[in-house]
């Protein structure tokens, strides 16, 4: 009886816990910060002590792993795109651990996307806005431009046929849409890689919102691979007149903007680019570490983070021309388009 008491009385113990204390990171120059975590000291501590509330872990073990750990080894994860097992052993952790780690940040970083990642409002901002995309490439009341993106994924167990591309690789297709300074203001990371952009725009709560006039005149630019409507502008598919062939040159020249997002995001958070393989994870939390990964985008951008020095630009994914869509919407977005290159080209 006594021995199975001293038993229980020894599992009741806290029982010490050894891992490397990544404040010890925090020492090294902001120039070895950002290449590896992506942002710089000043920036890292803000980050903890945003998320501690959240992140704090209830524990009977004398060290429970910091916020300060889960916040450096998720930034590590996500700016390199290393398998669990890799940051595990740089931060001292087990892959176990890591993999819980990384789930906890990510949901808190995407739970707070939600409220960071916002359309302009209100008229000034809007103009604001206008005149930012107009500096860009000429091109009049712009407020975002809009494309898709594949991200690499797993092959998901579930309906897997659906996450399957045209360039046949298992994928997410997020729906980005930025602002002239490449900072993401609305963004759908749910859908799967064979969902046409087209079909995404179509069904996204955006769209109903451009429909109920809540952006007064402010106008989308897309490719061909996104319907023409009053408030989604795209080119001219065999532009005959001079004012046809100039609104095409300056709607390229505006919309390049999205494709340097994606470049700019996929080479900062090398877990998205198909050079880091592809997440390992089930489409659920896949669709979490993306909207992760845009709300931290923003952050750099806000910062004026440089490019990281391993830059590349996104390989450009085009649609088929999109067609089929609603004709009453066509031919509106028609008149509209018609009524700019009238006015402006």
């Amino acid at each position: 009886m006594e021995l199975l008491f001293a038993h229980e009385y020894q599992q009741a113990l806290r029982r010490e816990r050894v891992f490397r204390d990544q404040l010890d990171l925090l020492h090294v120059c902001d120039q070895e910060l950002i290449s590896k975590y992506r942002f710089p000291r000043h920036e890292i501590i803000n980050i903890i002590h945003e998320l501690e509330p959240l992140l704090q872990r209830q524990t009977l073990r004398s060290h429970a792993i910091t916020v300060c750990t889960q916040i450096m080894a998720t930034l590590r994860f996500l700016a390199s795109g290393s398998f669990q097992n890799v940051v595990g052993d740089i931060s001292g952790l087990s892959q176990p651990s890591v993999s819980n780690i990384i789930t906890s940040v990510t949901n808190a970083l995407a739970e707070k996307s939600l409220n960071e990642v916002k359309m302009p409002a209100g008229v000034i901002e809007r103009q604001q806005t206008m005149r930012d995309f107009h500096a860009l490439g000429g091109f009049p009341r712009v407020i975002g431009a809009i494309d898709g993106s594949r991200i690499p994924i797993k092959a998901p167990v579930d309906d897997e046929a659906i996450f399957v591309n045209r360039k046949k690789f298992h994928s997410m297709n997020i729906q980005v849409v930025c602002d002239a300074n490449k900072r993401i203001i609305n963004f759908n990371v749910s859908n799967p890689g064979s969902t046409h952009d087209s079909y995404i725009w179509s069904n996204c709560e955006l769209r109903a919102r451009f429909q109920r006039g809540e952006f007064g005149d402010g106008l989308l630019l897309g490719d061909s691979g996104y319907p023409l409507e009053p408030f989604l502008m795209t080119p001219f598919a065999n532009p005959a007149l001079p004012a046809e062939q100039e609104y095409n040159r300056r709607h390229t020249r505006t919309r390049v903007i999205i494709e340097q997002v994606f470049g700019v995001l996929k080479s900062r958070f090398r877990c998205l680019h198909k050079s880091g393989g592809n997440l390992q994870y089930k489409p659920s939390k896949c669709a979490k570490i993306i909207a992760a990964c845009l709300l931290l985008h923003n952050r750099c951008i806000l910062m004026n983070i440089p490019n990281p020095d391993d830059y590349e630009e996104d390989e450009v994914y085009m649609e088929p021309e999109e067609r089929g869509h609603d004709g009453a919407q066509r031919v509106l977005g028609r008149q509209v388009r018609d009524l700019l290159v009238h006015n402006f080209f």
